[in-house]
């Protein structure tokens, strides 16, 4: 027989037939399985690896913060000694402590003590002595409180001082008012930070990790202008996905390209200033190439799919072993029974072996061969008979089930879902919900003073409102949504996927469809009929499922209560 025959549906063997199944059987689970892993898995290292670049930002963020404070800090320390009550009497000792402020901490450029209308009086190696700085913005916010001003370029300094790099010198402002013992403001105690201590925080933080893990660094002030960071994007405003949720007060990271075209994962922190000091409202970027950040996360896909082939395999070759064992036996009875039909002489039914329904149809096939031409007719006209009782019986059992669960889930009276149904369709919309994060609303109506109805026109009067009542609430649900009778004149209407905004505009319309008929004719009696309704609507959180659709009946009720309180013929909706 040619290869490609043997996969004819007809040609093909058992053996062939459950080789195939557990092929596909493995392929489908292994598959899902391993799809299902592989989502979980990188969506999580994913998560984990924007978690690592905001945390180095974040760190980042905090020592900015906490060195400008400590800078800050000098400043009040200092401002209280009293050599500053006369700072040309203790012009020497002053100069000194500024030396050696600045020989210990390199990264101040400046330090000085002014008079309280802006001459400079004392600086470290004299700069500035004598020079007018009431203009300056340090000064000027100094006198009133600690200041620490946003990073400039140097002004009067740009001549005296230079930076090593060879780039404009920019500096960063702090500044603490001197008092007398009056309390009154006698001057103003300065200092300028060069910028190069904030691009050293910048640098450590991506030394460590070039070779291994390469991240880059960028500030942006608080117009969101590149400040410090690679030169090409310095002085730029940008905007970016992670610039802008700085903007709006958040952190984290995110996925986003920049202006350069390239895809980046990027950190972003704002600062938020240490203890007294409230920050600059500088922002800290920690970006990493989206190929390299997500390398991790490709690796984990391919190892999880080469275990999915490994295994795929083996269930494959273990499938072919069990279809060859399942179809030995079945095999040996067709050849068996092709060389009886052939009438060769001595063949007979192979010795019963194997499992035991093979050993069962090897006797029982025996047997039927031995009767077959004798009672062949009789077997055929008796088949015949037996597959219409079946027939007959299979329907018949069919319809009575259907029928069973129709009124399983059924109000007699109105037709409509009964309350046990709606709480198990509840209970399951309640766990989908849970999955899905999507809302579900539930609303819970009456019909107002049913018992009077009753009372004054009798029950099977009611019985005719609350059919024309489901009627009429019918025509106004949704597809989508379930409308069940769960008590005498109570109805309820569970709401898929649905806010608390769509929800009381369906409650409005329900109310209105029942008012709008007016009287409800029954027998010559013409009965006004009003429903009151309580609306609830929530996202459920997996850890409250259980006592989800509880809680939503006890809300959806209470509405329901309040909207008779307040004059019943209205809609009420649950808080929350």
């Amino acid at each position: 027989m040619p290869v490609f025959a043997r996969f004819r549906p007809r040609s093909a063997s058992l053996r062939l037939w459950l080789a195939l199944s557990f092929g596909a059987l493995a392929v489908a689970l292994v598959g899902v399985l391993s799809w299902q892993v592989e989502r979980v898995a990188t969506d999580k290292l994913q998560d984990d690896i924007g978690l690592r670049l905001q945390t180095r930002a974040t760190a980042l963020a905090g020592r900015l913060d906490r060195g400008l404070y400590e800078r800050l800090n000098d400043m009040r320390a200092l401002a209280l000694m009293p050599i500053l009550d006369d700072p040309l009497a203790n012009e020497d000792t002053l100069r000194d402590l500024f030396d050696l402020m600045q020989l210990n901490y390199p990264d101040y450029v400046w330090i000085g003590v002014t008079s309280a209308d802006g001459r400079v009086l004392v600086s470290n190696r004299g700069l500035l002595e004598g020079v007018d700085v009431s203009a300056r913005p340090w000064f000027s916010a100094g006198r009133k409180d600690p200041y620490v001003g946003d990073l400039h370029d140097a002004v009067l300094l740009s001549k005296l001082v230079y930076d090593p790099g060879g780039e404009p010198l920019r500096l960063v402002d702090v500044a603490a008012p001197v008092h007398d013992a009056h309390g009154v403001v006698t001057g103003v105690l300065g200092a300028h930070l060069s910028w190069r201590w904030a691009e050293s925080l910048r640098q450590d933080q991506m030394q460590p990790s070039r070779a291994n893990d390469p991240v880059e660094v960028f500030f942006l002030n608080a117009d969101g202008e590149v400040i410090m960071g690679p030169g090409a994007l310095r002085g730029q405003v940008l905007d970016t996905a992670s610039a802008r949720a700085v903007r709006r007060g958040e952190r984290g990271a995110v996925l986003e390209t920049w202006p350069d075209g390239q895809t980046y994962l990027t950190g972003f922190v704002p600062t938020q200033g240490h203890e007294a000091y409230k920050g600059l409202g500088w922002t800290v970027l920690v970006r990493k190439e989206a190929a390299l950040a997500f390398e991790p996360v490709h690796e984990l896909s391919r190892q999880i799919w080469l275990a999915a082939i490994g295994i795929v395999v083996i269930y494959l070759l273990l499938g072919t072993l069990m279809a060859r064992w399942i179809g030995a036996p079945l095999h040996a009875l067709s050849v068996a029974a092709r060389r009886i039909q052939a009438r060769v002489p001595d063949a007979a039914f192979p010795p019963e072996r194997g499992y035991r329904e093979a050993r069962e149809l090897t006797l029982a096939l025996r047997g039927l061969v031995d009767d077959l031409t004798a009672h062949e007719r009789e077997l055929t006209a008796m088949a015949a008979g037996l597959e219409q009782r079946v027939r007959e019986r299979t329907l018949a059992l069919s319809e009575a089930n259907a029928q069973l669960e129709v009124l399983a889930m059924t109000d007699a009276l109105t037709g409509l879902a009964n309350r046990r149904h709606f709480g198990d369709q509840l209970a399951r919309e309640a766990t989908r919900a849970a999955e899905t994060g999507r809302p579900l609303s539930l609303i819970a109506l009456d019909i107002d003073r049913f018992k009077a109805i009753n009372d004054q026109h009798g029950h099977p009067a009611g019985d005719a409102v609350l059919r024309q009542v489901a009627l009429l609430l019918e025509e106004q649900v949704r597809a989508s949504d379930l409308l069940a009778r769960v008590g005498g004149e109570e109805f309820a209407v569970l709401a898929v996927d649905t806010g608390m905004i769509e929800a009381s505009q369906l409650a409005e319309r329900l109310r209105a469809a029942i008012e709008n008929a007016g009287p409800i004719a029954v027998g010559r009696a013409a009965i006004p009929v009003t429903i009151s309704l309580g609306v609830v609507a929530r996202r459920i959180q997996g850890g409250e499922l259980s006592r989800a659709p509880e809680r939503l009946l006890a809300a959806a009720d209470d509405a329901l209560y309040r909207a008779k309180r307040n004059g019943r013929n209205r809609v009420e909706v649950a808080p929350g």
